[in-house]
């Protein structure tokens, strides 16, 4: 790969991320929100290096017309430079999409660890009104806190969760409604799974909003961090903005 290749690949890459980040917004596919200005930063960096590189062999070639075809003053880099080429063409043709239920199917047999409740700890919620919308993490909490403390104060508590289908661990009973916990970026994540019983369950990886209570173990059973949801009603939806929690 001559000077010139490396030049033009750092164009291109800097060229994608800028993409994804300001023409798509795919980016939140991959990374938190939150990176998005420092995403913008080091591809307008990858753009002008690689444009200020091929200006440089340009003028260089044309000051000395015995430099050869390939690369001018630049020699060769190695060959297998150009596998660079690869993360380019995927965002630009096949971006890949958000991580979904294959994700969450591989790790369905250990659920992360219940989020901590706030300093000042949940505030109570009233039984009667409508579904009170939540993210996972906060009715996992709520639910765990009640298992372990006083069960009578989530009981009953309409809420509305929002989140992807994805299959249920061997031998459990009805499907999951989970959403996708990152710190940092995909390659982080951890699934925030809920249970769903009494509703059909649609397709995998369909994003739906679904009402229901809170659904104690039986009495006896050890503290669980995969909690149910008793399901009352269920609409799709499409994918929100930012898949992850």
């Amino acid at each position: 790969m001559s000077r010139s290749a490396q030049n033009l690949l750092l164009v291109l890459v800097g060229g994608a991320m800028l993409w994804i980040t300001l023409g798509s917004g795919e980016y939140v596919n991959y990374v938190r929100p939150g990176f998005r200005y420092p995403l913008v930063a080091a591809a307008v960096a990858l753009v002008v290096l690689g444009a200020a590189g091929l200006r440089r062999e340009w003028r260089d070639t044309g000051d000395d017309p015995h430099d050869d075809e390939h690369g001018g003053h630049g020699g060769q880099g190695p060959g297998v430079a150009w596998l660079l080429c690869l993360p380019v063409l995927a965002i630009f043709v096949i971006a890949p999409p958000a991580l979904g239920s294959f994700t969450a199917a591989r790790g369905a047999g250990r659920a992360a660890p219940p989020p901590p409740s706030p300093a000042e700890g949940f505030a109570p919620l009233s039984r009667t009104g409508a579904p009170v919308p939540m993210s996972m993490g906060e009715f996992i909490g709520r639910a765990y806190e009640a298992q372990t403390g006083d069960p009578a104060s989530f009981e009953g508590v309409p809420v509305r969760l929002t989140g992807f289908v994805s299959p249920p661990a061997k031998g459990e009973r009805g499907w999951r409604v989970t959403r996708l916990k990152v710190a940092c970026c995909a390659g982080d994540a951890i699934p925030f799974p809920v249970i769903v019983r009494g509703l059909p369950r649609p397709p995998a990886d369909t994003w739906v909003r679904v009402d229901g209570v809170w659904e104690p173990p039986p009495p006896g059973r050890r503290a669980t961090v995969v909690q149910t949801l008793r399901g009352r009603s269920l609409q799709r939806v499409g994918r929100p903005g930012d898949p992850y929690e």
